[in-house]
């Protein structure tokens, strides 16, 4: 679509790469994965520890392949929660994965992308505007390193973990490749139009959401190619600065 016929009532953002800046490191599944490998030395377990170790290279393999070509990034994702399931995801107590949670969102706040999430912050305050992330990642992650920088969003649709009583039985991916019709989903239920919504995006899982509303923005996070691709396939805003930024969801607001 690419142009607003309609006063801006919804911010959607996607998570890494638009409010996260996304790096190896920095990744939720990784503390999992560590912990997992140490706790099976200390116990003792040379098979698991073997077996970890050869899982996190294949992970890694998988890390890289996403990062060479984001179009197939979901996919690499589905493959990599596969390959954890059974011997990192599986098992945690529900208080053990709530406490990790917590540690993840205060290490990870450096890594927000105030840029984008002050202005929008400053918009809701204003004008009382409905936000949102559809996200690949992680539910609970999501919503937790939000909270810590003291900007919740309104509505969290990402992936989650399985309880099976009080510890996990596995991740589950319920977002991936569906993120446009989960987002025609949120638009239905909240009885928006598509032109009353702004999307924020960096990569081309982003895209279909990016042509389905009026307000389609590319993230500070993404790359040159993809800032000019969606500029020039989908009609969106490439702001250079938080100002900028800011500018753009106020007369959209405004209108």
């Amino acid at each position: 679509m690419g142009a607003s016929g309609g006063m801006l009532r919804m911010i959607v953002c996607d998570w890494n790469g638009t409010l996260f800046r996304p790096a190896l490191d920095g990744t939720y599944f990784i503390g999992l994965c560590r912990r997992a490998f140490f706790r099976a030395v200390w116990r003792g377990d040379v098979r698991k520890a073997a077996r970890l170790t050869a899982t996190g290279v294949r992970c890694f393999g998988r890390y890289c392949a996403a990062k060479a070509r984001p179009d197939h990034a979901v996919r690499h994702v589905a493959r990599v929660v596969e390959l954890l399931n059974p011997d990192v995801f599986s098992g945690l107590r529900r208080e053990e994965l709530a406490a990790y949670t917590r540690r993840y969102a205060r290490a990870i706040g450096p890594r927000l992308d105030r840029r984008l999430l002050a202005p929008i912050a400053r918009a809701v305050a204003r004008t009382g505007i409905e936000t949102a992330v559809i996200s690949a990642a992680y539910h609970g992650a999501i919503e937790a390193a939000l909270d810590e920088a003291g900007q919740p969003f309104d509505r969290v649709l990402a992936n989650d973990f399985h309880m099976d009583g009080e510890a996990t039985a596995r991740f589950e991916l319920a977002v991936g490749e569906n993120k446009a019709e989960l987002l025609a989903g949120l638009l239905a239920e909240r009885g928006l139009d598509a032109d009353e919504v702004m999307y924020v995006g960096d990569s081309p899982p982003d895209e279909t959401c990016m042509r389905a509303v009026g307000l389609p923005v590319v993230s500070f996070y993404a790359t040159r190619a993809h800032k000019r691709r969606f500029a020039e396939t989908c009609g969106a805003f490439v702001p250079a600065s938080s100002e900028e930024f800011e500018r753009h969801v106020l007369a959209a607001a405004d209108a």
